[in-house]
């Protein structure tokens, strides 16, 4: 039995919500899709997400001084596999604005958090990335995008 493969399936029963992390290189708005993002404090406002050491992404989101965490509506899957394939967001389809700390905020996503480095934890074949949180905004109603055994679902 392959014990990766058995584990990866075991997570996958726990539905995550689908995200973005995008950042702001030279050449444009990047954007990475993730579900391993979560709330780590109010005060002072913390999220992390992870990032997996093996990306081809990785120097980019792993070194971003600043990055944005655009949750997903259910409308919106096309955009989160587009995005898994292709860092190039605009390229993706995305559309996006820059925020009040120039980070790139995804047109669409039912919420959006700018957020600087705080901490890079080592955790296995991953990192976790910690950011504070300076601004966020819900500049849309909806359902949220969801992931549960390796299928997209709208969460109400």
């Amino acid at each position: 039995m392959d014990t990766a493969r058995a584990f990866r399936d075991a997570l996958g029963c726990y539905p995550t919500g689908v995200a973005l992390v995008t950042v702001l290189a030279d050449d444009g708005a990047r954007a990475l899709t993730i579900n391993s993002f979560a709330s780590v404090s109010l005060e002072p406002p913390l999220v992390l997400w992870s990032l997996d050491r093996a990306s081809l992404r990785y120097g980019q989101f792993a070194d971003a001084p600043r990055f944005a965490i655009n949750v997903l509506g259910s409308d919106q899957e096309a955009l989160a596999l587009a995005c898994a394939r292709d860092d190039d967001l605009e390229r993706a389809g995305g559309r996006w604005s820059a925020g009040q700390t120039g980070v790139p905020l995804v047109e669409g996503a039912i919420a959006r958090f700018e957020c600087s480095l705080d901490a890079v934890h080592d955790a296995g074949d991953h990192i976790i990335i910690v950011g504070r949180v300076s601004a966020f905004d819900q500049p849309r109603k909806g359902p949220a995008l969801v992931f549960h055994r390796s299928v997209f679902a709208a969460a109400n």
